[in-house]
C-alpha cells in the first residue's frame, strides 16, 4: 500500500538544499559531463580557461542558464512521475509473476532457519540469561522476522516489499481492517498534525526512491568512463538502505494511525463500535466489506452510547 498525499521536508537549510541538489539530478548531469571529458581526454584547465576568456554577453549567459535550468527541471519532472512505479518495482511487483513466486520459495528455507534460531534463543532465555552475542542475535532476528509476513502467499521477493507488506497486514490481522481499502477513508479523518508527519515521511521515501533512480541512470555514463559503473552501483546500494529506513518510518506511521485513530473512522461512517476487544476484528472485517462493496453490517451488535 503506497499513497502520496503531498510533500514536505524536515531538516536544516543545508540538508534541504543537499536533498534538492541530489533529487533534481544535477550530480547526474555533472557526472555525465565529467565522463564525456574523460572519454575525449580533454584538458580541463584549458577548457576552463577558454570558457572564462570567451566573449559571452550577459544576456547570452542568462539565456543559456535559463535554457539549462528549464531542461533540468523538465527531465526532473519526468523522473518524478516514476516514483511510485519504481517503488513498486523495488517492492517486487514484477511481471511475469512466476519470477516473484520462485524467489519467495527460494527464500523460504532461509527465513525458516532464522525463525527456528529465534525460537531457540527465546527458549534458551527462559533457562538462563543470554550472552551478549546471543542477545544481539536475538534482537536482530526478532526485527527481521517482524517485517516478514508469516503467510508464504503474502511474501514479496525483496526486503523492501516484505517490510511494507508486513506493516500493511497488521491492521487486518489485529482489527479486521484491510489497509488498502480503508486507508483513504481513514486519511480524511486523521488530525492535521498526524497527516503532516505522514506526508513528511512519504516525501522522504519518494526522495530516496528518486535519488536511487538517478544512481541507476548514472550507469549510462559507463559507456564513456569505467568509473561511472562502480560509482553508480555504490550510490544505488547506499541509497537502498535509505529507502528501507524511510519505508519503515512511513509504514509504522500508517500502522500507528490505524492503532490510534481507527475509531474515528467508525464514528465518521456511523458504524457500530465493538463493545469488547474480541468483537473488533469481526466489526473491522464487515466495515471493510462495506467500504469495498457496500455490504451492510450483519450479526454485529450496535454499541450502546
Amino acid at each position: 500500500m503506497v499513497s502520496d498525499f503531498g510533500e514536505g521536508w524536515v531538516g536544516s537549510p543545508i540538508e534541504r538544499w543537499l536533498v534538492i541538489f541530489l533529487k533534481s539530478g544535477v550530480l547526474f548531469w555533472i557526472g555525465g559531463l565529467a565522463a564525456w571529458l574523460w572519454h575525449i581526454d580533454a584538458d580541463w584547465i584549458t577548457i576552463w580557461q577558454q570558457f572564462m576568456s570567451a566573449d559571452i554577453k550577459p544576456v547570452q549567459a542568462l539565456l543559456l542558464i535559463f535554457i539549462l535550468m528549464l531542461l533540468l527541471a523538465m527531465v526532473a519532472s519526468i523522473i518524478k512521475r516514476f516514483d511510485t512505479s519504481v517503488l513498486r518495482l523495488l517492492e517486487g511487483y514484477w511481471r511475469p509473476r512466476w519470477i516473484s513466486v520462485l524467489i519467495v520459495r527460494m527464500q523460504h528455507r532461509s527465513i525458516e532457519k532464522q525463525r527456528q534460531r529465534l525460537n531457540k534463543l527465546a527458549q534458551l532465555a527462559k533457562t538462563r540469561p543470554l550472552k551478549p552475542e546471543e542477545q544481539a542475535d536475538y534482537v536482530r532476528l526478532d526485527w527481521q522476522i517482524m517485517y516478514i509476513p508469516h503467510d508464504l502467499s503474502q511474501r514479496m521477493p525483496t526486503r523492501l516489499g516484505n517490510l511494507l507488506r508486513a506493516i500493511e497486514l497488521q491492521p487486518r490481522l489485529r482489527y479486521g481492517l484491510n489497509a488498502f481499502v480503508c486507508w483513504h477513508h481513514l486519511w480524511l479523518v486523521l488530525p492535521d498534525d498526524v497527516k503532516m508527519e505522514i506526508i513528511k515521511a512519504r516525501h522522504q521515501l519518494n526522495t530516496a526512491v528518486r535519488i536511487w533512480m538517478w544512481s541507476v541512470l548514472f550507469l549510462i555514463w559507463g559507456y564513456w568512463a569505467w568509473w561511472a559503473i562502480p560509482l553508480g552501483l555504490f550510490a544505488a546500494l547506499l541509497d537502498y538502505r535509505w529507502i528501507l529506513e524511510s519505508a519503515k518510518t512511513y509504514g509504522l506511521l500508517v500502522e500507528a494511525s490505524f492503532n490510534l485513530h481507527r475509531f474515528s473512522l467508525y464514528r465518521a461512517m456511523n458504524w457500530p463500535l465493538p463493545e469488547i476487544p474480541e468483537q473488533e476484528k469481526a466489526h473491522g472485517e464487515q466495515l471493510t466489506k462495506y467500504l469495498f462493496r457496500g455490504l451492510p453490517p450483519t450479526h454485529i451488535k450496535q454499541h450502546e452510547t
